[in-house]
């Protein structure tokens, strides 16, 4: 199971467990489920355009990227 399909299982869980079902918690009304709702939602958004809103691409990849560019340019001039 990937983190993303985790992730989704947790928010899942907290979106039932939230519903105001408790004496003490009728008197929230339905906020705590509707802002983990809208969460839930921007979540499939993002996962049915394609993206990975977690862990896509890391600071480093960025950074290696750009080293293997300076590389490759520096081969082509002595070249």
């Amino acid at each position: 199971m990937s983190v993303e399909t985790s992730l989704l299982f947790i928010i899942l869980a907290f979106v039932v467990v939230s519903l105001p079902a408790w004496p003490y918690s009728k008197s929230w009304g339905y906020t705590p489920t509707g802002v983990l709702t809208v969460l839930l939602v921007i979540y499939l958004i993002w996962a049915i355009a394609g993206e990975r809103p977690l862990f896509k691409r890391t600071v480093g990849d960025d950074i290696r990227d750009a080293g293997r560019d300076v590389a490759d340019t520096i081969r082509d001039t002595v070249q």
